[in-house]
């Protein structure tokens, strides 16, 4: 049987197409080297080895804590009044005496002015009837008036001397008044907080004015009900204020005997402390030593971070490769290793 031309023309399209596809799919290959068996050279590690090993180190309870200030004075006015000026702003400096608060005075002050123009009236009475009350006692003497009239004329003498010294106790009181429609400091101290601002109405006993002393200055923290045995008054703890930029070692002056029921925990106290950078309120961090324990440290330089991650390099036959660890905390250029690393593990310090 004949087969035409166009037949064959298709097979061999047909035959073309599938040699392209194989050729597309990797299947055939033109002119490659076949892979040999030469095993490649590896790069010589740089850095140096160090073998991770148990070790002892001090062992301590991070405390978190805030600054807080022994003396925090509440200022108050004595009388009421509304406020016409305010002297100080928070954070300003005052010592005992400085004026803080006005309020306004018109109404001591017209009662002061009332108070001394009594005085004066009694003033002028006594003197009339004193120069009377000698005259009598005189005449008395001579029997020229009775022992009765006598004693008339001394209740009368007596009464303006009791009427003077009420008068003089009243000028006194509203001298004292208007006296206190400044508010003064009662101490030296820093302005912790202004409560007052102009056209405010001040009531006896109400806060105008926070003050606080910067040398007088605690640190107070919480901590879990099951150290309470490990801790004594005057141990010596670690104390950090970041944002002070302060760190040192301070007491314990006091440790509560009573535990919160919410977080079982219970309060402690340093004693005081003379640092002006120190403000109430202040994150703070006690550290309390708990004696010595064991666990893996390694240098700082074996670490590498990557965004949030901690990293090290570990040799494995002769290669280097990362391991994420789980990292405590620092000591003397060294860094705790809670998770990821075994003892005898090799590490590539760079």
């Amino acid at each position: 049987m004949k087969i035409s031309k166009r037949v064959w023309g298709l097979v061999a399209l047909v035959l073309v197409a599938l040699v392209f596809m194989l050729w597309l799919a990797d299947l055939l290959h033109f002119d490659k080297i076949a892979p040999g068996t030469v095993s490649p050279t590896a790069e010589p590690v740089q850095g140096r080895e160090y073998v991770v090993r148990e070790q002892a180190f001090p062992q301590e309870l991070p405390v978190l804590a805030q600054v807080m200030s022994r003396t925090l004075t509440q200022v108050s006015s004595q009388v009421p009044g509304r406020v016409t000026r305010v002297y100080v702003e928070a954070g300003s400096r005052v010592r005992p005496g400085t004026p803080l608060v006005a309020l306004s005075a018109e109404e001591f002050q017209a009662r002061l002015r009332q108070a001394r123009a009594g005085v004066s009236q009694a003033a002028a009475q006594l003197k009339q009837i004193s120069a009377d009350y000698r005259r009598y006692r005189r005449l008395l003497k001579e029997g020229a008036v009775s022992p009765r009239e006598f004693e008339a004329m001394e209740a009368r003498y007596r009464s303006a001397q009791s009427s003077l010294a009420q008068t003089q106790a009243q000028v006194q009181e509203a001298a004292t008044l208007e006296h206190y429609t400044v508010v003064r400091a009662p101490q030296e101290g820093v302005v912790a907080e202004r409560r007052a601002a102009v056209g405010d109405l001040a009531q006896p006993g109400q806060t105008l004015l926070t003050l606080y002393n910067p040398q007088n200055i605690q640190v107070e923290g919480e901590v879990n009900d099951e150290y309470r045995s490990r801790l004594t008054p005057g141990m010596q703890v670690g104390l950090t204020v970041p944002a002070a930029e302060y760190s040192g070692t301070v007491a314990l002056a006091e440790i509560f005997p009573i535990s919160t029921t919410a977080s079982r925990t219970f309060k402690v106290r340093t004693e005081r402390l003379a640092a002006p950078g120190l403000i109430p309120g202040m994150f703070a961090r006690l550290t309390i030593p708990l004696g010595e324990t064991r666990g893996l440290l390694i240098p700082k330089a074996a670490v590498r971070r990557v965004g949030q991650l901690t990293m090290v390099q570990v040799l494995e036959d002769g290669r280097p490769s990362s391991r994420l660890v789980q990292l405590g905390r620092e000591l003397d250029g060294q860094v705790e290793v809670l998770a990821g690393l075994q003892p005898g593990d090799r590490l590539l310090i760079p």
